[in-house]
């Protein structure tokens, strides 16, 4: 099934999102997950309308290596919601099957 494969494509140890949902979470039982996710997408391939919590993002900032008073020496990270990372996996997975690219 496409989503336990997003899933398990899923990166442990990053931050949660808004939603406050860490991937660890989503991936402790893939079956369980994936059968709650699927009405979800499904939903929102039928409907091409993704939830609004999924359209926005949670900037932090982080510091780099140096003076921390120097504007230069931060970035800036977007936490987003880990089912919209999964779902988007799904849709670059299947835009990878389907488009070739060239090395």
């Amino acid at each position: 099934m496409e989503i336990k494969k997003a899933l398990k494509e899923l990166r442990n140890g990053k931050a949660a999102g808004a939603d406050n949902t860490a991937p660890e979470v989503m991936k402790v039982d893939l079956v369980i997950t994936a059968n709650m996710l699927h009405p979800l997408f499904e939903k929102i391939w039928m409907e091409g309308e993704m939830p609004n919590d999924w359209r926005c993002g949670l900037l932090v900032k982080i510091p780099k290596k140096g003076d921390t008073a120097n504007y230069d020496n931060w970035r800036g990270v977007t936490l987003l919601s880990v089912p919209s990372k999964v779902f988007t996996r799904i849709l670059l997975n299947w835009s990878k099957e389907h488009v070739y690219l060239r090395p």
